[in-house]
């Protein structure tokens, strides 16, 4: 065999295509590799924030209502002494059982003399923690205790208490409410944190309030040399850290968040080798991957170089019919001419007859009758072409024209032919060839390139197959979604996905898809720089012939803008411009609420009226700035003195609304919670605003209206809180008074 370089090229070139293929896949396979440990460790952060700010909201909450019900229990306690029914209270809804244990009072000296359990018996707790810290403190505050076994509950507790004092100042003792430790513990196994996952709320002490893990529990373990209150000292509010816990030696990675208002941090964590461990097991499963198409790569070069010894060893045998071969192939099933140059008849077989429209022997076989049914454009690309190939120039004649059909349209065809014989001195003598009709693929290229030109509009488009794997994105879908084409092609068309649709929405994107072809609506997708956006959505099924689908045809519309112009005007519509707070618009809808509520099933609500007292000397002394400010401040200080299924509301200038729901059906109860939280308005009210130029201090007068009539009507309701509070105002100022019974 012939060893110059034009042989050896071919196999160099296979086994270095081989090698660069191999170099590709194994280069890919490390990026992929890469950016997927990466992507995991990007998702399993954002899942860990996302825990601990709803456990963070849990515990606020929680704590929170544990306050209210002290304070509500304490109030009652204080007005009928030990003719409290606790037990009555926690029947008709006042305590939320499902968050609280217990409640009770403990009197002067520490006995339990007051519960929510039947039959509890007075057990002397004078020695707890939460009862001795109240002891000679005349200061109001709430104790949140270490947890501590129940001597009348017999279960882990963390106690809630606030000290009790009479009207002459001397102490009365201690409401105290119970945290039942494995309510947080059901709420921290609900997260689904995996086999190794922790749960925890711990007090800036270090101490455990409530934890959960499936190997340990560690409940009342001290956390001193926690990574978490080292960031906390230094003032960081939340954060990751990775930590091997010395409860049960396991390490993690956790997300920190400390509460407001409250001595107490929460953390979430996944356990390391939890949410690296599938990352893992998917690299190994690419790498083995990639081992196996390097080597199927690596043989198809072998089997290419043996293919072409073979070929190169039979090659000078087939070079003489090579000519005749060639032409047969291309002639297969298509339509044949003869062209007598001699002569100048042209002759064609029936298939070129039929494709013309015409029958055997129906077209005149000489030149002039050929030229008539050539197309006029066509003409010249003929006349160009034809000399070299009859001069022997070009080996072959390949011409791509029209011939008129017999109703009159225009057939495009495609003409191979070839010189197969020349007189002595040269000249042809005798040209044969092939006709191949090509006027659909004509009318596809056509309509492929109008498609090309849809595709490539102004709405981001993206073809995927059957199997869900994008082949083609247009300019639009790039600048809309930041991935290149390079980077979009071949990748799976959840490319764009964002993570907040679960399953159900998905299964009935594709049962609508399977249905009805078809499914447009709104989805929150994902750009390349992470950035979530709002996109209007329009997926089309494409089948075939047979009805079997091929293809997915997406359109993508931004109406992100749209949207948040519409929550703008929603905003400005409803709520307070300048405290955020709901305005008188939206204060009476969810008065309505109330109103029906309590129609529907005696559900007792309270409307407080809140005015500032000398609010416009702050204006007038220190400019209006100074007064918006304190505005501010005030509105959140309210909004911290009520539960969520509250809501406060401004009404212009230095008038508040507060409106308490779900009260309850008994309505001294209810009237009693709702002064309660009145006073505690007035203290809130009462403490000093620091403001950027200025400290500021005033106090309020509030008009309380129980919604107490079937057919309330808000603006009533608001009326009557109103006039209490002149009335308020009439006392005094910095005073509470109940509509129908102001004095």
């Amino acid at each position: 065999m012939n060893l110059s370089w034009k042989n050896v090229q071919p196999y160099v070139a296979a086994w270095l295509a081989a090698a660069l293929a191999v170099l590709a896949v194994l280069t890919l396979t490390r990026y992929q590799t890469t950016e997927d440990w990466q992507l995991n460790e990007k998702n399993t952060r954002v899942e860990l924030a996302n825990l601990s700010r709803l456990t963070q909201e849990h515990a606020s909450r929680t704590l929170h209502a544990a306050d209210q019900a002290l304070q509500l229990i304490r109030l009652l306690y204080l007005r009928d002494g030990e003719k409290l029914d606790l037990g009555l209270l926690a029947r008709q809804g006042a305590i939320d059982l499902s968050v609280l244990h217990q409640v009770g009072i403990m009197d002067a000296q520490g006995i339990y003399r007051l519960s929510n359990l039947p039959h509890t018996p007075p057990v002397n707790l004078a020695d707890r923690e939460h009862f001795r810290v109240h002891v000679g403190s005349t200061q109001d505050r709430l104790f949140i205790s270490k947890p501590v076994l129940g001597r009348v509950s017999g279960k882990w507790t963390v106690q809630l208490t606030r000290a009790m004092y009479q009207p002459n100042g001397s102490f009365a003792g201690v409401a105290v409410v119970s945290l039942d430790a494995d309510y947080f513990n059901r709420f921290y196994a609900s997260l689904n944190l995996g086999a190794q996952g922790a749960a925890s709320l711990v007090g800036l002490d270090g101490v455990v309030r409530a934890r959960r893990s499936t190997l340990a529990q560690g409940l009342g373990a001290t956390l001193t040399q926690s990574p978490a209150l080292a960031l906390l000292a230094r003032g960081q509010k939340e954060g990751f850290y990775e930590n091997t816990s010395a409860i049960d030696g396991i390490m993690r990675l956790h997300h920190f968040r400390q509460l407001n208002d409250l001595p107490f941090y929460v953390t979430v964590a996944y356990g390391t080798d939890d949410y690296q461990s599938a990352t893992a097991a998917e690299q190994h499963t690419r790498w083995v991957l990639a081992g196996g198409l390097c080597v199927p790569l690596v043989l198809l070069a072998a089997l290419f170089n043996w293919h072409r010894w073979r070929e190169q060893r039979q090659v000078q045998a087939l070079q003489a019919s090579h000519a005749q071969m060639d032409l047969a192939l291309q002639g297969g099933g298509l339509g044949l001419w003869r062209w007598d140059l001699a002569q100048g008849m042209f002759e064609a077989d029936a298939r070129l007859h039929a494709i013309l429209g015409f029958q055997p022997g129906e077209l005149e076989a000489n030149n002039a009758h050929f030229m008539r049914h050539l197309h006029p454009d066509d003409v010249h690309t003929l006349r160009q072409q034809l000399p070299a190939v009859l001069k022997g120039q070009t080996r072959q004649l390949v011409l791509d024209h029209r011939l008129k059909h017999k109703d009159g349209h225009w057939v495009w065809l495609m003409a191979r032919g070839q010189v197969v014989q020349r007189n002595a001195q040269g000249r042809a003598t005798l040209m044969v060839g092939t006709d191949v009709d090509r006027t659909q693929q004509k009318l596809e290229d056509a309509a492929r390139d109008v498609a090309a030109v849809a595709f490539e509009s102004s709405a981001a488009m993206m073809v995927s197959d059957v199997n869900q794997v994008i082949l083609r994105v247009n300019q639009a879908f790039v600048l809309l979604t930041g991935y290149s084409v390079a980077e979009s092609v071949g990748r799976p068309s959840q490319l764009l996905k964002s993570g907040r649709h679960g399953k159900p929405f998905y299964a009935a994107l594709w049962q609508s898809m399977a249905q009805t072809g078809h499914w447009e609506g709104e989805i929150w997708n994902r750009r390349k720089d992470g950035e979530v956006f709002l996109d209007w959505l329009s997926i089309t099924v494409v089948k075939n012939a047979q009805g079997q689908t091929t293809h997915y045809v997406a359109v993508h519309s931004d109406i992100t803008l749209r949207k948040r112009t519409e929550e703008e005007v929603r905003q400005l519509a409803f709520f307070d411009p300048l405290t955020q707070l709901p305005n008188r618009r939206l204060l009476h809808d969810r008065l309505q609420q109330l109103c029906a509520a309590h129609a529907r099933n005696n559900q007792q609500a309270a409307v407080l009226f809140i005015d500032l007292d000398h609010f416009k000397q702050l204006n007038d002394t220190h400019g209006h700035d100074q007064g918006d400010e304190l505005l501010m401040e005030l509105a959140q200080r309210l909004l911290a003195c009520v539960r969520e299924v509250d809501s406060v509301a401004r009404l212009g200038g230095d008038e508040f609304v507060v409106a308490l729901a779900q009260l309850g059906e008994d309505a001294a109860v209810a009237q009693a919670s709702a002064l309660a939280v009145a006073q505690k308005i007035l203290l809130t009210v009462a403490k000093p605003f620091t403001l950027s130029r200025v400290g500021w201090e005033l106090s309020a007068s509030i008009g309380v209206a129980m919604v107490a009539s079937v057919h309330c009507e808000p603006e009533a309701v608001l009326k009557s809180a109103d006039a209490a509070m002149y009335q308020a105002k009439a006392a005094g100022r910095n005073a509470v008074r109940l509509a129908d019974q102001a004095s």
